[in-house]
């Protein structure tokens, strides 16, 4: 190897003209219904989201294994109250999604815990939940199939009359 060449180091790699290509066609795809969940919000109110496991391996899948990172940039614990024996913890934290050629997207996310009995895994908790939500809400900046769709509420109500079909994740 030449000593004077140098790697570029991640966030200064450029996508070749074909790598483009295909991760723009990708992020132009919608999810399929296997991969929407529904959770119960305030008011009764059904909530479409994606789960964090899925969301990183579209990741994974769309830019690569190593073309893409992500960091927290931020992690504030906004409250911590106990009632009797239990904790009740407020996390906010901001994540940065960057790709290979060094575009980016940083998002917040919330996370709580409540009604549990040790303090530490009230924190662990609310920090992990944060942390992934941000992370799930920059990932979707990029495109519909990292979960951008799920705003589309025409396309929510389009895929609720589709079956799910089995997708499995390997592992």
């Amino acid at each position: 190897m030449d000593e004077t060449s140098t790697t570029p180091s991640f966030g200064q790699v450029p996508f070749t003209a074909e790598e483009q290509a295909t991760v723009q066609a990708a992020l132009q795809q919608k999810l399929g219904p296997e991969y929407i969940s529904q959770r119960t919000g305030a008011g009764g109110q059904k909530l479409a989201y994606i789960e964090g496991h899925r969301v990183i391996h579209l990741a994974n899948e769309t830019f690569g294994f190593n073309g893409w990172s992500h960091s927290i940039t931020s992690e504030t614990v906004d409250f911590i109250d106990q009632s009797g024996d239990k904790f009740y913890v407020g996390v906010s934290a901001f994540v940065r999604v960057q790709l290979k050629d060094g575009t980016y997207h940083e998002d917040v996310g919330y996370g709580v815990s409540e009604g549990m009995r040790s303090k530490a895994l009230s924190i662990e908790k609310a920090r992990k939940e944060a942390v992934t939500d941000s992370l799930k809400r920059a990932l979707r900046s990029f495109g519909n199939v990292l979960g951008n769709c799920i705003s589309d509420k025409d396309y929510l109500r389009f895929i609720q009359g589709q079956p799910k079909a089995r997708h499995v994740i390997s592992c």
